[in-house]
């Protein structure tokens, strides 16, 4: 009997955008650093690149590097949904400048993207 290797795509855990908000909400933010953390491990194990300083929760802290961060994380991102076959597209100026002064939106808006990166790497180890 031969065994082979399994390989599993790398699962990305689907969250709900607006639970995490709430969560954020409720948690005054200490959520938000959590969040940032999960999805950029998610996207490290995607992308198969080890995740830098920027993608690091403590970044987050960081006035200037969070922005840095968050931008870092959204062209990731992009770039991840884009190799699975889509053309959607993740933009940064919406994830650092728009999102943050609209209630704190870029939490659901990346969340959103990384729920439809799921899904694609999904259908892709189903098909």
């Amino acid at each position: 009997m031969t065994s082979q290797a399994i390989t599993r795509a790398p699962i990305i855990q689907k969250r709900s955008p607006w639970g995490g908000w709430w969560l954020i909400l409720i948690t005054l933010g200490i959520y938000y650093f959590v969040w940032y953390h999960k999805i950029n491990a998610e996207l490290a194990a995607v992308t198969g690149k080890p995740q830098s300083g920027w993608a690091q929760w403590w970044s987050q802290i960081i006035p200037f590097y969070g922005l840095v961060g968050l931008h870092h994380t959204a062209v990731r991102l992009g770039d991840a949904i884009q190799s699975h076959g889509s053309a959607d597209k993740v933009s940064p100026g919406i994830a650092w400048f728009w999102a943050p002064i609209w209630f704190g939106s870029h939490q659901r808006y990346l969340q959103r993207r990384m729920n439809l990166l799921g899904n694609l790497i999904a259908s892709r180890a189903t098909a």
